[in-house]
């Protein structure tokens, strides 16, 4: 696990800076502060930073192959490469380590740019191929390791981090707001955007070859299934086998490996799995303190398992008191990012990172098990989408004048997105359901210039193109798959690698297994779910491995309880960051919308915690990026 940066100019005549390819390297330290790799050769320039996990005394990167003519930076783990190590060897290849990176190069050697179909893992990694003249870029299917990019006719350079691409001063601070638009609807920026024009997304499951004419060309090499399959007669029993094989592969380490248990169904499926294989591990889970604290805990439930499997339990304390903490979380998610689990992963990860370089972690299962409330919703919206419009409007504005109950929940809030009206397209009701501010509120936030520079509807169009790719799946297929391409990808995952690596810990994620996937995700339906039950299959694999409170659990995810907090111990930090004079000077939204907004949620009429959060965040992020941190001093 590290981080990798690069440069290739275009022009063989123009060297790269031996010293810029360290800066970059020194921006992303964090992400490998066991050992640093350069090399330069005239135009190209390659670096890299290690958290030494596979073959530690060797593996030093960057790695070439037999002739030198072509060299690998990577970042991530390949839980096949002994196999595949085998195959290689037998074939006459050299290898000069014991690691996996070195697998992939000779992949490449064999089969080019298809080597990554090969592959069983999470990875990001560059090869430059002397011969060719060319510079293969490449993300594992699922995007769990992160890949920048910035291609102009000067060439193109990557990095695992925003931050080291502007150490670089390979890009110019230009907001994208059409993006960051997209960042107040969702809470996140979906690939292949960043706030940044000039700056892209690798996207999961792509490579991207560089070439000086050429330049650069991007190529889809995965997809989730699309062909379903029938579910076998023994189906729970075979999802249970299907999950522990991957947990098995997912411990391949020359380190000790820890875990992440929050007592959700997810990570005490992957613990329970683990304990059942070898020794129990050591589990870390969250205790929530404040307002609304029992909303959110789960540590009863933990405390079960580890008694169970005789595990070994760490409580981290989570407290309300964060305004510390977000100025340092702003700066590791290098991008606006409002995903509410950002301080307790922030907190575990420093606890875990503490004794461990490696932790596995639950991360997935509501994807490939349909765990959100929204997968329920988009097929009861199927329904309600073919009520008459007036009547969708009629029901919508009741469903505004509810009030949000005292324990914070966000119930109401949820009920009034269903009753929002809408046409028939699955991405546009999904879309409806995961949208923080819907678009008339949105564009109201932004002052007058701005708001009529914004494109509209940018967040659409992508939740439609990715739909179409796919081709055009109904009903929960359709909620699943776009969960998959946006939300778990430049949301959830994103923010675990940033909040973990900023910390120096791997994580790991083996619901987040293409082999896992590929064998549950083409099953029907109604094998995933039952009626307004999410998650009866795995339920069902689970029985007898979980105490039967985990089974009936509600879910709470791995959130503190935020709306609580912002109106309680949290309400002078959003009221100073978002106050009028401060909103005046950045220039960029309407002070009296956001100061309703602010009485809304404190007065309960309605729960804001999505988009307060985004502003709060943003607020922050701008601050750290543009105007006293990382990219102040250019």
């Amino acid at each position: 696990m590290c981080g990798i940066v690069g440069i290739v100019h275009s022009d063989p005549a123009h060297p790269v800076s031996t010293a810029v390819v360290r800066q970059m390297c020194d921006a992303i330290r964090h992400r490998g502060p066991d050992d640093e790799g350069v090399h330069v050769d005239g135009p190209v320039g390659l670096g890299m930073r290690r958290l030494s996990i596979i073959d530690l005394a060797g593996s030093h990167q960057p790695i070439f192959n037999e002739d030198r003519s072509a060299l690998i930076v990577f970042n991530g783990e390949i839980y096949n490469y002994q196999e595949l190590r085998r195959g290689l060897v037998a074939r006459g290849h050299a290898f000069a380590t014991q690691g996996d990176t070195e697998t992939i190069l000779h992949l490449y050697e064999e089969e080019g740019p298809a080597c990554v179909e090969r592959l069983r893992g999470m990875f990001a990694f560059a090869i430059w191929d002397a011969k060719a003249q060319t510079l293969l870029l490449a993300r594992d299917r699922f995007g769990i390791k992160p890949l920048y990019v910035a291609a102009a006719s000067w060439g193109v350079a990557f990095a695992s981090e925003l931050k080291a691409l502007h150490a670089a001063g390979l890009v110019e601070p230009t907001l994208d707001w059409d993006a960051l638009d997209m960042y107040f609807q969702l809470g996140y920026i979906p690939a292949p955007a960043t706030p940044f024009a000039g700056v892209t997304k690798l996207e999961p499951g792509h490579t991207a070859v560089w070439h000086p004419r050429r330049g650069l060309s991007t190529r889809a090499y995965w997809d989730l299934p699309r062909q379903r399959v029938a579910a076998p007669r023994d189906l729970p029993a075979r999802v249970g086998e299907w999950l522990d094989e991957s947990v098995r592969a997912h411990l391949v380490s020359d380190v000790p490996v820890a875990a992440f248990l929050s007592g959700g169904l997810d990570s005490s499926a992957v613990v329970a799995s683990w304990a059942l294989a070898s020794d129990a591990p050591h589990a870390f889970t969250a205790r929530y303190f404040g307002s609304g604290a029992a909303s959110a805990d789960e540590t009863h439930l933990a405390r079960q398992l580890a008694a169970r499997y005789g595990v070994k339990l760490t409580e981290v304390d989570i407290h309300p008191e964060v305004r510390d903490l977000l100025e340092p979380i702003a700066h590791a998610l290098d991008e606006p990012h409002a995903d509410q689990s950002a301080v307790p992963t922030w907190l575990l990860s420093q606890a875990v990172g503490a004794s461990y370089k490696v932790a596995l972690t639950g991360i997935g299962g509501d994807e490939l098990f349909a765990g959100y409330r929204r997968h329920i919703g988009l097929l009861a919206g199927e329904q309600y989408a073919l009520l008459p419009h007036a009547v969708q409007r009629g029901l919508s504005g009741l469903g505004n004048l509810l009030r949000e109950p005292k324990d914070a929940s966000l119930s109401v809030d949820r009920f009034k997105r269903f009753l929002r009206p809408g046409n028939g397209s699955a991405p546009d009701r999904f879309l409806g359901y995961v949208t923080r501010c819907v678009d008339a509120e949105r564009r109201a936030l932004y002052v007058s210039g701005l708001r009529e520079r914004l494109r509209s509807g940018r967040a659409v169009a992508r939740f439609r193109e990715l739909h179409e790719r796919h081709g055009a799946p109904a009903g929960l297929t359709a909620g699943l798959y776009l969960d998959y391409k946006t939300f778990l990808a430049d949301d959830v995952l994103a923010l675990s690698d940033r909040m973990a690596m900023a910390h120096s810990l791997e994580i790991r994620v083996p619901f987040v297994d293409h082999e896992l996937v590929e064998r549950v995700f083409p099953l029907p339906d109604r094998a995933k779910i039952g009626l307004w039950q999410n998650k009866r299959l795995l339920k069902r694999a689970l029985r007898g491995r979980l105490p039967a409170g985990h089974l009936r659990a509600p879910k709470r995810g791995f959130v503190g309880p935020t709306a609580e907090w912002l109106r309680n111990e949290l309400r002078d930090v959003i009221e100073d960051e978002l106050s009028a004079e401060r909103l005046r000077r950045l220039g960029y939204f309407d002070p009296a919308v956001v100061r309703g907004l602010l009485d809304d949620h404190f007065a309960r009429r309605h729960n804001r915690e999505g988009i307060l959060w985004s502003l709060l965040c943003f607020s922050v992020w701008h601050r750290v990026y543009l105007e006293s941190g990382v990219l102040a001093g250019r």
